[in-house]
């Protein structure tokens, strides 16, 4: 015959084998969650080094150059809300040295570069803005006859943002086949993108010549970075 107490002992025994039962299951969901969680971490925890690259509080076109002594390492670059980029979609211009990375639009705040350093003993990474493109527009020329036949140059770069820029012209002279026989730099200086250029210029040099082409190159230069275009204009039929 069962006694109370016996009850009690039979009733407890089955709660403690619930409760059992159930801690093994936050266990077994707590592991789960674990290992869904290491298979989810960003990439950038499994690099053993990593560094603030840059810093910024407006969104920027951003350039940043991995300059290593050895051979590329692994990077990869995290934004300031936490996510890794993705480093193959991520446009690249590889170097003897260096491996330049373009950021569009990166958002503000503090970005870091998780890496593995490989054999590298040294890793710089220089930052800039960059711009998308510039581009060389109205280019013109007028010979003007009331000042030695000299020639009045007209030119405007354009660009997403307003700054400065630099130019070179030089007068390319060739040979019947087109080959490149001289060149001569009329001129060179820096102007404001978005802004038209007007320039006079006289040139012993080229007066006694009979003919040339005129070569434009504008550029921006962003830290170490470089954006470039070039125009050119056909003299050849015009000069005697």
């Amino acid at each position: 015959m069962n006694s109370k107490s016996d009850y009690k002992v039979t009733k407890a025994t089955k709660s403690g084998k619930l409760i059992a039962v159930l801690a093994l299951l936050f266990a077994a969901v707590a592991i789960g969650i674990g290992i869904l969680l290491v298979m989810t971490i960003p990439t950038r925890f499994a690099l053993p080094q990593s560094r603030d690259i840059f810093t910024i509080d407006e969104p920027h076109n951003m350039t940043v150059l991995v300059v290593f002594n050895e051979e590329p390492p692994v990077v990869e670059f995290i934004a300031p809300d936490g996510n890794a980029i993705d480093m193959a979609n991520l446009r690249q211009k590889p170097g003897s040295n260096y491996t330049q990375y373009f950021i569009p639009n990166a958002m503000p705040g503090i970005w870091r570069m998780a890496y593995d350093p490989l054999s590298n003993t040294e890793i710089t990474t220089p930052y800039s803005v960059y711009m998308e493109h510039i581009f060389i527009r109205n280019f013109e020329v007028e010979v003007d006859s009331d000042e030695n036949d000299g020639l009045v140059i007209y030119f405007e770069v354009s660009a997403d943002e307003n700054g400065k820029f630099d130019y070179e012209i030089h007068a390319v002279f060739t040979a019947d086949d087109n080959s490149v026989e001289d060149e001569i730099l009329l001129t060179n200086g820096n102007g404001d993108l978005n802004e038209p250029i007007d320039l006079a210029l006289e040139s012993e040099d080229i007066s006694k010549r009979s003919g040339f082409m005129l070569r434009l190159t504008a550029s921006v230069q962003y830290g170490q970075a470089s954006v470039n275009d070039t125009a050119w204009l056909d003299l050849r039929l015009t000069a005697e």
